[in-house]
């Protein structure tokens, strides 16, 4: 009496699973390589001159919102040096300011800042601290 004929439906199945699951993992590791790539230096340049606009609006409000009299304008923002990083863009700016008293009048000044943007699922993100 001649053997069963096993059936090769098994190994099929497998090895298609197999070939869907690296199909998946080449597709997924393709679009998060692609999506760190994606910020330009424009972009970068745009996002941290808002962030530093921001930021600069925010120490304005904390320094000028006493009652001693001090009145802060931000009058602008220059961006400087733009270079690129291991996670994104990092960029000089000076924040203008203008500071009003009764005192002395408008005195004008700036803040030396530094802004780093990185490129996440959620879109830019950005970060600006004091340039040292």
């Amino acid at each position: 009496m001649p053997a069963p004929k096993k059936s090769r439906l098994p190994i099929i199945l497998a090895a298609a699973g197999v070939a869907v699951v690296l199909v998946a993992i080449a597709i997924g590791g393709t679009l998060w390589f692609v999506g760190r790539d994606d910020l330009t230096r424009e972009q970068a340049q745009r996002e941290c001159r808002t962030a530093m606009e921001r930021e600069a609006d925010q120490r304005a409000d904390r320094v000028g919102g006493g009652t001693d009299g001090v009145l802060i304008s931000v009058t602008g923002v220059e961006l400087h040096d733009t270079w690129e990083t291991d996670k994104g863009w990092s960029v000089n700016g000076t924040a203008n300011i203008t500071m009003t008293t009764a005192l002395l009048g408008q005195t004008p000044t700036s803040v030396g800042l530094t802004c780093e943007a990185e490129a996440t699922d959620n879109g830019v993100r950005t970060t600006v601290k004091n340039r040292l």
